[in-house]
């Protein structure tokens, strides 16, 4: 099987000629990848078997037939002038001449199988294992053009299409990492001068460089409010950033999960009331144990989750926090009767900048970063969060907490996987 391996680029280090005697792909660099080991397809074995019965049956079919004549001329015309004492002996040279010819057909026809099994075959089998290879992301795989036949042109082709996949795939991650260095640098920019912005016009509503008229003071509020969401968007920016270089950066430390839970949804109350809604939290039945988070990291979640819930419910509705306890894991459920997320966008709730179609025709503001934020901080708590919708019935997002310190993931977790959408 290593006669037909080769690598794009060989370093004729030994350890790699070592490792290439147990693989049938290589990678197309200088570093060996692991050991892809997939069991014989049943769909080539019975082409392998259905090849050698073909074989069989062509070959032993004529001669069975010439066996059966031949015993028949024998039987009816040349037994009867034989004595006796010759028929044993004739019948006897018929049956191993026969048996002899029979074996030889075996022979044949499993040497010929094995011919077409490598030739044809194993190509394809080998090809499958780069399909699946190809499948997982592993674009560093390259196959040996084995033949200048037909199954050579297909993995030549293959290996051609392979390629241009990870030269795409290479681009798109320079591009992306590109995009991400110039949103914060951006955000950076842009942070400072915002913050200026901020505390000039809040000494100005004040009234610490002077007294202001109603009118003015109204102006000066509002612009107040516009730049605080520049400087949470940017906020957002940052985050987001840090999140893709994986320097977000986790401190985690046992908390009262019920505590905490109970004194940040308080906070949000009276924004609840300002819209004519209310909060509700139900704590599990049974205690908990403290929980290992990081707490400014879960304030993002909390915050994104109960900002949307509020923001995208009618009025006087009310927003449901209930915590609960699953093997190993603490689960928190936020329920709310408002607009909905449409069926076919639930796929893209966590990805950065995703809107819902309803909301962007609400023209209600909004990043789309939030839930993108919330994904990365409960993956690198050793949970998960998932979303159950339904246009203009309410939303529920739920995320669990491991309880067990030991399932929090030893390292940051950085999430390739979300850019440019799920």
């Amino acid at each position: 099987m290593a006669d037909d391996i080769k690598t794009k680029e060989e370093n004729g280090a030994a350890e790699a000629n070592a490792a290439s005697i147990q693989n049938p792909f290589q990678a197309s660099d200088t570093t060996i990848a692991p050991v892809f080991d997939q069991p014989l397809s049943k769909h080539y074995r019975s082409i392998f078997i259905r090849l050698i019965t073909t074989f069989f049956l062509l070959s032993a079919t004529p001669i069975t037939l010439s066996a059966i004549l031949t015993a028949a001329i024998y039987q009816s015309s040349i037994r009867e002038f034989l004595p006796e004492s010759s028929v044993q002996h004739i019948e006897q040279v018929l049956l191993a001449q026969n048996t002899l010819i029979l074996l030889l057909v075996v022979i044949m026809v499993v040497f010929a199988g094995s011919l077409i099994s490598a030739s044809l075959v194993r190509p394809l089998k080998r090809l499958l294992q780069l399909t699946h290879l190809v499948s997982e992301g592993r674009l560093q795989y390259r196959l040996k053009v084995a033949a200048p036949d037909e199954i050579g042109e297909l993995t030549e082709a293959f290996n051609m299409m392979v390629r241009k996949l990870r030269e795409q795939q290479t681009r798109e991650r320079v591009m992306s990492q590109m995009k991400s260095e110039f949103i914060s640098i951006a955000a950076h920019q842009l942070r400072t001068p915002l913050s200026a912005v901020k505390w000039t016009i809040k000494m100005m509503t004040d009234g610490d460089l002077g007294s202001i008229t109603k009118e003015q003071r109204e102006f000066l509020e509002r612009g107040y409010q516009v730049n605080e969401r520049m400087i949470a968007l940017v906020g957002d920016l940052l985050n987001v950033s840090r999140i893709e270089e994986g320097r977000f950066g986790y401190r985690f430390a046992p908390i009262d999960f019920i505590e905490y839970a109970t004194q940040f949804i308080k906070r949000y109350a009276q924004q609840a009331r300002s819209k004519n809604m209310g909060v509700t939290f139900e704590p599990p039945l049974n205690d908990l144990p403290k929980l290992n988070i990081d707490a400014s990291k879960m304030d993002l979640v909390f915050q994104n989750l109960l900002d949307n819930a509020i923001k995208y419910s009618y009025p006087g509705g009310v927003v449901r926090v209930s915590v609960s306890t699953l093997p190993q894991f603490v689960e928190v459920t936020m329920a709310d009767n408002g607009i909905g997320i449409p069926k076919h966008q639930l796929h893209r709730v966590f990805t950065k900048f995703f809107r819902g179609d309803n909301v962007v025709r609400l023209q209600t503001e909004g990043s789309g970063l939030g839930l993108f934020i919330v994904r990365n901080i409960i993956k690198n708590h050793g949970g998960d969060v998932r979303v159950e919708s339904e246009e203009n019935k309410g939303t529920k997002m739920i995320f669990t907490l491991p309880i067990s310190k030991e399932l929090i993931p030893p390292h940051e977790i950085t999430f390739e996987e979300f850019i440019g959408g799920l």
